[in-house]
């Protein structure tokens, strides 16, 4: 099913008094919509479900059972472990989501809501708030990978671990409204996702530790927002940081694409 498959029925079809109930609808049955939508983007659900917890098989698996300096002290595995909540989270916001209102745009989807009385920015709440479950879930599936193969490590510090998360989550959304935002097709936003996606799961966390990239690699790293997101999780979780200096980043990031998704609404209603 894709996005195209949603009925919005022409707004001069109805008299005027079912217009105005129409243009009331609530965000929970509108989310409704669009979870079963995006739950059909097979790349996204692909990347975000069943690549993570694979990689993390795998490169758990491949770096000793010994606590090493190049993954901060710690164990290999629980390095990847900690990272790995925060890959899935990257996969939806720059592929799933775009995709989904990038495709509302090249179909006119969100003309015809607005018809209606629902506006682009009820839409892509919605769509934000199914993201935002399915990280969740993402993530739970990750643990649970996790749990019967390597273990989980014990959380140092919930509250810090949980703000990275939730921070992480509602930086990387807003990120990838932005660039759903930004293009006119579906298919631009998933080569542009795509190519977003792969260098940030690579350099941000899901790939080789840090301390052994490159020091090009390393100065790339840091201005992308996922290996910030993956190092604000992981730094109070196993106790090798507070990651206060990647929650100061990752709101810099945030500030950014509030200001890009304002513009690009403006510049749309314009």
């Amino acid at each position: 099913m894709s996005a195209d498959s949603l009925t919005v029925p022409d707004a001069g079809t109805r008299p005027a008094t079912q217009r105005g109930r129409l243009g009331v609808p609530t965000i929970m049955p509108l989310a409704g919509t669009e979870f079963r939508l995006l739950s059909r983007e097979w790349a996204a659900m692909l990347f975000a479900f069943v690549f993570p917890p694979l990689m993390l098989v795998v490169l758990a698996g491949s770096f000793g059972n010994q606590p090493d300096e190049a993954f901060g002290g710690v164990l290999p595995s629980d390095y990847y472990v900690a990272a790995y909540i925060g890959i899935p989270l990257g996969a939806l916001a720059l592929l799933g989501l775009p995709i989904m209102v990038a495709s509302y745009r090249e179909r006119d989807v969100l003309r015809r809501f607005e018809a209606f009385g629902v506006a682009t920015v009820k839409v892509i709440t919605a769509q934000a708030l199914v993201t935002c479950a399915l990280v969740v879930l993402a993530a739970a599936l990750v643990v649970a990978v996790a749990a019967p193969t390597y273990g989980v490590p014990a959380v140092e510090d919930p509250l810090r671990t949980l703000a990275g998360f939730v921070l992480g989550t509602v930086t990387m959304i807003v990120l990838g409204l932005a660039l759903g935002l930004s293009v006119r097709t579906a298919r631009s936003a998933q080569a542009l996702g795509m190519l977003a996606f792969l260098p940030m799961w690579l350099l941000g966390g899901g790939g080789p530790p840090r301390d052994i990239l490159s020091d090009g690699m390393s100065r790339v790293s840091d201005v992308l927002p996922l290996w910030h997101v993956t190092a604000a999780i992981r730094e109070p979780w196993l106790g090798t940081g507070s990651g206060g200096t990647h929650l100061l980043v990752l709101t810099g990031w945030l500030i950014v694409g509030l200001v890009a998704v304002t513009l690009l609404l403006r510049r749309r209603n314009g």
